[in-house]
C-alpha cells in the first residue's frame, strides 16, 4: 500500500520530446493555436507502468522518493493522470514538486507579460490542484507537502505580495506545509509527522548551513528525465539575484555519479544530461577548472550514454582554460554525438551592471573584459560544435538604460553565433528577495529593441539549428519533427511580424558560420593568480 505519493503537473512530467530545452516551451502561453497542440510540441505524456508510476521522472523528484524509500518509507511518484488510482484512498500524504509553480519564475513572467496571458506551466498546475479526487482526499484528512525550487511561490510572503496566489491557495483548501532548501534529509521526519497524525509547520525554510552533505544524499532508484545526472551542487560565484550561489558547493565522487547514470541506462536510456551549475567546476574546490576530475567524468559518461549534454557552464570557467574545452570536444563528439549544448547566464553586456550586481561571475578576469570575454567564449563553444542558450536578465535593480545599451552591443557582436540569446525578466531571488518583480509595464523602449533583436536572431538561429536537433532519430520521426517545428518556427515569426518585433540588423546574412575566436594566446589573461 503506497501512504506516499509524489506527483508534480504534466508540463513536468514530460521527456519534452527528448530536448530538455525543449521544457522551455511550457513557460510560454497557449496562443492562437490550442493547448493540445503546445502539449505534442513541449511536453507530450510521459509512459507509465501498469501502477501509473512514469518510466523517467524529474531528476530532483527522484532524490526525494530515494531518501524517503532508504528510510523505509513506502513513497512512489505517480503520474498526475493515475493519482485517482490512490486518492481518496490509500494516500494518506501528497507530496509536490514544481519547477515553477506558478509562473513566476524569469522565463514565464516575460512570456505571459508580453502575451498578457496564464503561461502554460501555471494553468497546468492549477489544473491539477483542482482534481477532484485531489480535492475529496485533502478534505478528508491527506496531507500535502509542497517542494521544490519554486516552492517559494507558495509561501505566505508571495502570498501577501500578489492576491490572486492567495485567493488560489485558499481556493484549494490550503497546502498543509511548504519546504523552501534542499529536503533530501528533512523530508523523512516531516513526511513521518504527517503519516503519524501529527500537526505539520506550515513553512519550513532549510538554511544553506542545513544542506545535507554527499553522502547524505540518496542515489535514485528510478530513471530520470532524459538521463539528467546531478554532478555536484551549489556554485560559488554569488551573483545577488540567484539562490543557487547561498549554497555551499559539494561534488558527488564519480562512483555516485556512474550509478545514477547505470539506473538510467538499465531503463533503456541513451543519451544524458551533466547537471551543475557550472559543469567544467567539476571536482574544483575554487573556481579553476580542474582537468584531472573532468576529463574522468566525460570519459565516464561517455562510456554509458552515445549522447552527453551539460546543464550549464560559465563563461569565465571556459576562458579560464580555453584549451580544455577541446580536449572534452574529443571525447563526448565520438559515434554518433556531432554536437552537445548547454545553457549560459550572460545576463548582461555592461562591465557596470557585472560589478554592481554580480562581481563573481567574471572572476579571474576584470569586469571590463566582459563584452570581449562573452564573444570569445561564442566563439570557443562554436568551434568545438558547442550550441548555447545565452540567457540575460532585464530589469535588474541596479540596471540603467547605458546598461541596455551595452547589452544591445553585446547582441550585436553574438549576431553570427550558432546560439539563442534569451532575455528574461529580473524575479526577486536570492539577496534581492525583498525588491519587486520587473513587469510588463515598465519595459522602455531600448529593452523592446532587445527583445525584437533576441526574437528575431532566434528565429534565424532555430532555423540553421532545426536539422541538427533531432539527429539520432529514424530518419521517418526527423522528418516529422523538423516539419512540427520548422511549422511552429513560421507560425512564430507571422506573429512577431505582425507585432513589430522583427528587427533588421546592419549585417547580411554569412554564407557560412565562421567564429571569430582568435588564437588562444590573444584571449584576456585573468588578472588574479588563483591556486
Amino acid at each position: 500500500m503506497t501512504q506516499v505519493v509524489f506527483t508534480c503537473d504534466w508540463t513536468m512530467m514530460s521527456n519534452h520530446n527528448r530536448r530538455e530545452f525543449l521544457g522551455f516551451g511550457t513557460t510560454t502561453p497557449a496562443m492562437l493555436l490550442p493547448e493540445g497542440f503546445y502539449r505534442r510540441m513541449f511536453f507530450p505524456p510521459m509512459p507509465t507502468d501498469a501502477s501509473g508510476h512514469p518510466v523517467e521522472a524529474p531528476y530532483g523528484m527522484r532524490k526525494i522518493e530515494a531518501a524517503l524509500l532508504d528510510a523505509g518509507v513506502d513513497a512512489r511518484i505517480v503520474h498526475p493522470d493515475h493519482l485517482h488510482r490512490y486518492l481518496p484512498g490509500e494516500a494518506r500524504v501528497l507530496l509536490l514538486s514544481g519547477h515553477d509553480y506558478l509562473g513566476l519564475n524569469p522565463p514565464s513572467t516575460t512570456f505571459a507579460g508580453a502575451m498578457r496571458k496564464d503561461p502554460l506551466n501555471r494553468v497546468n498546475f492549477m489544473r491539477l490542484m483542482r482534481l477532484p479526487h485531489l480535492l475529496d482526499a485533502h478534505a478528508q484528512g491527506m496531507k500535502i507537502i509542497a517542494g521544490g525550487p519554486s516552492s517559494w511561490q507558495l509561501t505566505g510572503a508571495t502570498r501577501s505580495k500578489l492576491p490572486w496566489v492567495d485567493a488560489f491557495v485558499r481556493e484549494i483548501g490550503g497546502i498543509d506545509s511548504v519546504v523552501e532548501g534542499e529536503a533530501d534529509v528533512a523530508i523523512v521526519d516531516l513526511v513521518r509527522k504527517a503519516l503519524a497524525g501529527e500537526p505539520l509547520p506550515s513553512h519550513v525554510v532549510l538554511e544553506p548551513r542545513e544542506a545535507p552533505r554527499v553522502d547524505q544524499i540518496a542515489t535514485i532508484r528510478y530513471a530520470s528525465v532524459n538521463g539528467l545526472t546531478e554532478i555536484g551542487r551549489g556554485c560559488c560565484r554569488g551573483c545577488s539575484f540567484c539562490s543557487v550561489t547561498q549554497r555551499p558547493t559539494r561534488w558527488y565522487p564519480l562512483e555516485k555519479i556512474e550509478q545514477e547514470i547505470q539506473v538510467n541506462v538499465r531503463a533503456g536510456l541513451t543519451s544524458g544530461l551533466l547537471h551543475s551549475d557550472d559543469v567544467l567546476f567539476y571536482g574544483s574546490p575554487n573556481i579553476m577548472p580542474r582537468e584531472e576530475k573532468l576529463l574522468p567524468l566525460m570519459r565516464m559518461a561517455k562510456r554509458h550514454y552515445r549522447h552527453v549534454g551539460w546543464s550549464h557552464v560559465a563563461v569565465a570557467s571556459l576562458m579560464t582554460k580555453p584549451n580544455l574545452l577541446p580536449k572534452i570536444r574529443d571525447i563526448l563528439l565520438t559515434g554518433e554525438q556531432t554536437w552537445w549544448g548547454v545553457e549560459i547566464g550572460v545576463e548582461t553586456g555592461s562591465p557596470r551592471l557585472i560589478t554592481s550586481a554580480m562581481p563573481g561571475k567574471v572572476a579571474p578576469f576584470k569586469a571590463s573584459q566582459w563584452p570581449e570575454l562573452v564573444t570569445q567564449a561564442a566563439g570557443l563553444l562554436n568551434d568545438n560544435s558547442v550550441y548555447p542558450a545565452c540567457t540575460f536578465i532585464v530589469g535588474l535593480p541596479q540596471e540603467t538604460e547605458e546598461d541596455v545599451i551595452r547589452t544591445l552591443d553585446l547582441f550585436d557582436d553574438l549576431w553570427d553565433f550558432r546560439a539563442l540569446l534569451v532575455p528574461m525578466f529580473f524575479v526577486p531571488l536570492g539577496h534581492l528577495t525583498q525588491k519587486d518583480w520587473f513587469r510588463h509595464d515598465r519595459v522602455t523602449e531600448r529593452q523592446k529593441e532587445l527583445f525584437g533583436k533576441a526574437i528575431t536572431h532566434g528565429l534565424r538561429q532555430s532555423r540553421m539549428l532545426l536539422d541538427m536537433f533531432f539527429e539520432g532519430r529514424p530518419e521517418s520521426t526527423q522528418a516529422i519533427y523538423r516539419a512540427l517545428f520548422s511549422g511552429f518556427i513560421d507560425f512564430v515569426t507571422l506573429v512577431a511580424k505582425e507585432k513589430g518585433l522583427i528587427r533588421p540588423h546592419p549585417r547580411s546574412e554569412p554564407h557560412a558560420m565562421e567564429s571569430p575566436l582568435r588564437h588562444p594566446d590573444q584571449i584576456p589573461a585573468p588578472t588574479i593568480q588563483v591556486r
